[in-house]
């Protein structure tokens, strides 16, 4: 993909990482879980980095990022001022 710029490459290397490391750390764990249970797991996991990654609470050289509604203009992470990360695991599983 030699048509990305370089925003858009880094973004897409950072999504490859998130994947990468929650699929290893998943594959590392011992225990009695359920394939279910492994599923939630996995998939919060990997939401809650994404989350933290819009948050700009990873080690990409991107920073923070703001998500805006086209439609409203509105900001997903303002009025209320929030962290995704932190919100999004009100919403799901796998991640008590």
């Amino acid at each position: 993909m030699n048509d990305l710029n370089e925003f858009q490459k880094a973004f897409m290397e950072t999504l490859a990482i998130i994947q990468e490391t929650c699929v290893q750390t998943a594959l590392s764990k011992n225990g009695n879980q359920s394939i279910e249970e492994k599923h939630y797991d996995i998939t919060s996991d990997i939401i809650v980095r994404i989350m933290e990654f819009f948050d700009g609470h990873d080690n990409s050289k991107i920073g923070r990022l703001n998500i805006i509604c086209e439609k409203t203009e509105e900001s997903l992470k303002d009025n209320p001022l929030i962290e995704l990360h932190d919100i999004v695991c009100n919403y799901l599983k796998g991640t008590e």
